[in-house]
């Protein structure tokens, strides 16, 4: 009997795991055994089972699944790292992070500008293949989480890994944390459908993904945490915390087997002279929030001169790939992810003249970068010119005489002023500038600078860098989770055919009479062919009957064809519908055929209402735990 348990309980256990371990998983006698509280031939597995009954036992065992995907997801992002090394291995004959631009320097010309235009060659072809033809990363996670019931497609994450390798192999000068969240939330969405999870747990699975991701990425495992939280997930809770915490903790484990657990960005501990500084740093943060800003827009500029030219959308990459090299040949710092150059500015060795230049020169070429389709990520180049920024920012006070602290500092605050911006998240952003330089000595000008970056930021069209991304796709999420999640939900299941039809030619007298003694406040009007022409409720008629006379055509005062919805239209959209025409009802219709549309019946707006609030009421129970 114990061992018939066992197998029982493994095997529900790996096909439906973290939804429903109950008594259907303990054999009949040994329930009822304990049920008389008898302890004769209860084994420790069978207590153990007795355990997974509970809500708290099932919360072990997501536990188990969460640090399971973190050390999956950790192990993708280490082979995406030495994915990225071994691309630029075969552009320049050598590999290194922190080398990077020492080894650019170091190869003639010719090599530094066919790499990338061979490169940006390739990789144009390969996003051919991808789905939408276009390289996926955050913003598509975002979506994912809040439209598609945390599910994503593996293979787009596969794709995109290896587009973001080569990119990023050969110099593009963007960043790896957007491809390794994007890889490792198409991890935890595998694993969530392979087991069959409900939403709740899917979504908390593919925050778990994403924190891993970062977390190996940058060796930063709180940031990780959060950023999970306040970008991908979007909401804080106990319940989707602690699972990624866990998995967050399960990445790093596996880093600190590989790689150890370093800071990035090692730097001497710096101090803020004076707190009259702060406004400084304040001033640093808007600043930050406005080159974000015009990141974006140049951004769009280059995207709609692609357009213009009307080149096809392979060859692009390559054209700009040779005008990133031309820009390298004197600042090698500004490819790839830019750990060199950032090094550098954060402990003030770089000349002013070169700190303009560089800052320069790497805005020009991210916004080329992602302008042609090139993939990465937004926090390296963010850290990038932030630190640049903050170098800049600090010799030009310099002119003013008023006593500063090191040229660091500002390097650093710099960093969390378009961090901030760009990602849209500023709990994140401080947390992540702390774990890559483990300076917390100027911890009130990080917060400072990041509180009035996201401020500013959050004033214009997009919030963030993402969001941005996902309003070029006509994608806003700005209107809310629960708005975001009533767009998901149609009205196909809604449809009813509580309602008279009638012929075109009724007269209004005729109508009003047989609706009043079939007892239907609702009129759909249809012509011989049986084609939807229009309708209307009692209200509109009795109107229409005052004004015109009994003997008018009813046809006349009604709500033309045009008043009607399909099946898969979403539930604000139908509510819009109606409020813009001060209805209580809308036509829904097939309209395959546009010039025959078929009627398939109405939809309500109370049935709409008490839809909207079922699906709030289920999110709410999603996010914090109620059944």
């Amino acid at each position: 009997m114990p061992c018939d348990a066992g197998v029982r309980i493994g095997v529900r256990i790996g096909v439906r795991i973290g939804v429903r371990v109950g008594p259907r998983g303990i054999p009949r006698e040994s329930a009822s055994t304990s049920a008389r509280g008898s302890d004769h031939g209860i084994t420790p597995l069978r207590r153990f089972a007795a355990h997974l009954e509970t809500g708290l036992g099932q919360r072990l065992v997501f536990f188990l699944v969460a640090a399971l995907t973190g050390a999956i997801v950790g192990l993708a992002t280490l082979l995406l790292i030495q994915l990225i090394l071994f691309f630029q291995w075969v552009g320049y004959g050598d590999s290194s992070e922190i080398r990077y631009a020492q080894i650019v320097a170091a190869r003639p010309a010719w090599q530094i500008l066919l790499v990338p235009a061979l490169g940006g060659l390739v990789l144009g072809i390969l996003m051919q293949f991808l789905p939408g033809r276009r390289y996926h990363g955050i913003a598509d996670v975002m979506e994912a989480c809040a439209l598609n019931s945390a599910r994503m497609p593996v293979r787009s994450g596969v794709g995109a890994a290896l587009a973001a390798a080569l990119s990023l192999g050969i110099g593009a000068p963007l960043g790896r944390e957007g491809p390794a969240v994007h890889i490792g939330a198409s991890i935890s969405a595998w694993l969530a459908e392979r087991l069959g999870l409900p939403h709740k747990q899917s979504l908390a699975l593919l925050g778990c993904g994403a924190a891993a991701a970062v977390a190996v990425s940058f060796s930063t495992p709180i940031a990780a945490v959060i950023f999970a939280l306040e970008v991908i997930v979007g909401y804080f809770t106990l319940r989707v915390f602690a699972p990624i915490v866990i998995a967050a903790m399960a990445a790093m484990l596996v880093r600190e087997q590989f790689i150890g657990h370093q800071a990035q960005f090692p730097v001497p501990s710096h101090s803020i002279v004076s707190n009259w500084e702060l406004p400084l740093f304040a001033l640093l943060g808007i600043l930050g929030a406005l080159v974000a800003k015009a990141m974006l827009a140049t951004t769009g500029r280059i995207q709609q001169g692609w357009k213009w030219t009307e080149l096809p959308r392979w060859c692009q990459p390559a054209l700009a790939g040779v005008l990133i090299g031309t820009l390298a040949l004197p600042m090698p710092h500004i490819l790839g992810i830019g750990f060199e150059g950032t090094f550098l500015a954060l402990n003030g060795a770089l000349s002013n003249p070169v700190i303009a230049w560089l800052l320069l020169a790497k805005f020009v070429v991210v916004c080329l970068a992602f302008g042609s389709g090139f993939p990465g990520g937004v926090f390296g180049p963010a850290v990038f010119m932030g630190s640049m920024l903050g170098g800049l920012y600090w010799a030009l006070l310099g002119f003013t005489g008023l006593p500063l602290s090191d040229q660091g500092v500002y390097a650093t605050i710099g960093m969390a002023a378009m961090g901030s911006a760009l990602l849209g998240a500023p709990i994140s952003t401080v947390l992540i500038v702390f774990e890559l330089t483990r300076d917390y000595g100027v911890t009130l000008g990080v917060m400072t600078a990041a509180a009035f970056a996201s401020t500013v930021m959050q004033t214009g069209e997009h919030g963030s860098f993402f969001r941005w991304q996902l309003a070029r796709r006509n994608i806003n999420l700005s209107s809310g989770r629960d708005i975001s999640l009533l767009m998901t939900h149609r009205v196909e299941n809604l449809v009813r055919t509580g309602f008279l039809t009638v012929p075109v030619d009724i007269t209004t007298g005729e109508l009003t009479s047989r609706m009043g003694q079939e007892r239907q406040r609702i009129a759909i009007f249809v012509d011989d062919e049986g084609v939807f022409r229009g309708s209307a409720n009692l209200s509109l008629l009795i109107t229409h009957s005052i004004e015109q006379g009994r003997d008018s055509q009813a046809i006349e005062g009604v709500l033309s064809a045009d008043y009607a919805i399909t099946p898969m239209t979403n539930i604000v959209t139908a509510v819009q519908n109606m409020a813009e025409q001060k209805q209580e009802f809308v036509p829904v219709v097939d309209k395959t055929d546009p010039k025959h549309p078929e009627l398939l019946g109405i939809v309500t707006k109370s049935d709409l209402l008490a839809e909207h609030y079922d699906v709030i009421k289920r999110a709410r129970a999603e996010e914090f735990g109620i059944t």
